[in-house]
């Protein structure tokens, strides 16, 4: 392997995390949101999120599945977020 191969070497990880939204009407209801890491040779970054996508385990699930199989890149993400829910 070479260093150039290496140092070009990036990968990104999808991850859900939960969350508490309130509504205009003080209503509540738990969310779910989506965190994006960049991994490099210098480490691990969090480098966006969006809170409040779903209130659905397994819709969360198969975005998740979707973004990490096809490294989808962070500047496409929201694209990708907003196209899958629509």
């Amino acid at each position: 392997m070479s260093l150039a191969y290496v140092l070009d070497a990036v990968t990104y990880e999808y991850r859900s995390f939960t969350h508490i939204l309130n509504t205009e009407d003080n209503l509540s209801y738990l969310a779910y949101g989506i965190e994006v890491y960049r991994h490099d040779y210098t480490g691990s970054k969090k480098v966006d999120c969006i809170h409040g996508i779903t209130t659905r385990v397994e819709k969360m699930n198969r975005l998740l599945e979707r973004l990490n199989h096809a490294q989808v890149s962070p500047c496409h993400f929201r694209d990708v977020v907003e196209d899958f829910l629509s």
